[in-house]
């Protein structure tokens, strides 16, 4: 009992630090609550290699909403499931962070004339140098958690727009089907009327040729579904699956009003990438702190060997280093310059923050104002020639190539209304993922 009295207090007091438990640290499940509040969406379980996650009950080959082709990219994508193993990577490093070094033994053999020995030393310097290393390691998983969200925004993003490409794409054959049999109509006619002279040879032919140039251009269009297709497949984690993507055709609802500073000024504060940023400036500090200690070695020694009264005595000791040569210069300037970056890196997210708002809002309200002026006077205008072109034909004051033109006219304002609600939508989604949240209910009147 007096030789575990005699155990050094260093030693013990690193035994009872060592068992400090392990700080609390994001994961998965936390990365999908951040998700869920801001955008409405979930991680769902951890998605198992080589394997399709899909929510009960749903089947990819009936139609698709926007909200389910988000849901599937979020549990299936690829890339998104390799990111996400950064939690547990920044989870082990905090688990280091926290542990603390084994202390050595050194032993010598007795021999003749020779009194047997041991000793065990300990780096004294780990218990200070412990805490500094585990609240950078904390802002690093911190900061892996949030940027994660971001990348998670990134990809609902990508997903949305690839949703309105497909359905852009499928309109557009659509129109192009109608456009081509409405330019054969005119072509027949066209040679109707030259058969019975009342058109020219010249007049014939360039309505040929049109139709013919709108059947080519339904055969190029025919290809942008598929194109589509794959894309939002591999945004979906579904490569792999042959079968077609039918996309739900949902009217757009009522598009508010949005004061673009609000917005920005919100974003810079809360958006994942910002507070990211933040989490980064804060670990560069923290490994600045532990630059100014970590060179400086301090080690407990504890010495037993034969004595004069005993044959088992213990010396303590020590082992320092001497601060002549190195001060860990190097070191320290190195952790001084990474946190002036991450401090300029916050600078240039913020000044990036503002862009992505700032534009995404300008191409919202551009989309907007051009599908309310294409609501309310092209399409009017338009129905109304078509109308006037059929009362005159129907009076003998016109031809019928008139009104077929006119109705050609229609069709292509048709096909502009497409492109311009798959702008909106493509809009919407960039505006939501540039201020980091759902805005249907947010809209505030400038």
């Amino acid at each position: 009992m007096r030789r575990y009295k005699r155990f050094p207090v260093p030693m013990l007091l690193a035994v009872l630090a060592g068992c400090v438990h392990l700080p609390p640290s994001a994961d998965r499940a936390q990365v999908s609550q951040r998700i869920e509040q801001r955008m409405g969406h979930s991680l769902g379980s951890c998605a198992i290699p080589d394997k399709i996650a899909l929510p009960e009950n749903l089947d990819i080959f009936q139609k698709l909403s926007e909200d389910q082709a988000v849901l599937i990219a979020l549990w299936n994508n690829p890339l998104f499931q390799e990111m996400l193993v950064d939690l547990k990577l920044t989870k082990a490093d905090l688990v280091q962070a926290n542990m603390l070094p084994n202390p050595e033994v050194l032993y010598y053999f007795s021999a003749p004339d020779k009194p047997f020995r041991y000793l065990a030393d300990f780096p004294i310097e780990a218990l200070w140098l412990r805490p500094i290393r585990l609240k950078a390691a904390e802002q690093e998983n911190a900061r892996a958690a949030e940027r994660l969200t971001q990348v998670a925004l990134d990809l609902i993003r990508d997903t949305r727009q690839a949703y309105a490409d497909l359905l852009l794409a499928k309109e557009r054959v659509r129109v192009a089907a109608d456009a081509s049999k409405l330019r054969g109509r005119i072509a027949e006619l066209a040679e109707t009327r030259l058969k019975n002279g009342d058109a020219s040879v010249q007049e014939a032919s360039t309505a040929k040729i049109d139709a013919l140039v709108a059947a080519q251009d339904a055969v190029r269009i025919g290809f942008e579904v598929p194109l589509a297709e794959e894309r939002i497949r591999n945004l979906l984690g579904l490569s792999g699956i042959t079968g077609s993507v039918v996309p739900e055709s949902v009217p757009l609802g009522e598009m508010p009003e949005l004061n673009a500073d609000e917005l920005a000024a919100d974003a810079t504060v809360t958006r994942p990438d910002a507070v990211a940023a933040s989490h980064f400036v804060a670990a560069a500090a923290e490994r600045l702190r532990l630059s100014k200690l970590s060179w400086f070695r301090f080690l407990g020694i504890a010495d037993a060997t034969t004595g004069t009264k005993t044959d088992h005595e213990f010396g303590p000791g020590f082992r320092v280093t001497l601060p002549i040569f190195n001060w860990g210069q190097g070191g320290k300037a190195r952790a001084q310059a990474e946190l002036e970056q991450a401090q300029r890196r916050y600078l240039t997210v913020q000044n990036q923050i503002q862009l992505d708002v700032r534009q995404a809002h300008l191409r919202y309200g551009q989309a907007r104002a051009e599908l309310a002026l294409l609501r309310e006077k092209v399409r009017p205008e338009v129905e109304s020639a078509i109308r006037r072109a059929e009362k005159t034909y129907k009076d003998g004051g016109a031809p019928y190539l008139i009104v077929l033109e006119s109705s050609r006219q229609l069709i292509d304002t048709y096909n502009r209304e497409a492109q311009l609600h798959a702008d909106l939508r493509r809009a919407w989604a960039d505006l939501e993922r540039s201020v980091g949240r759902r805005l249907s209910d947010s809209g505030t009147k400038n």
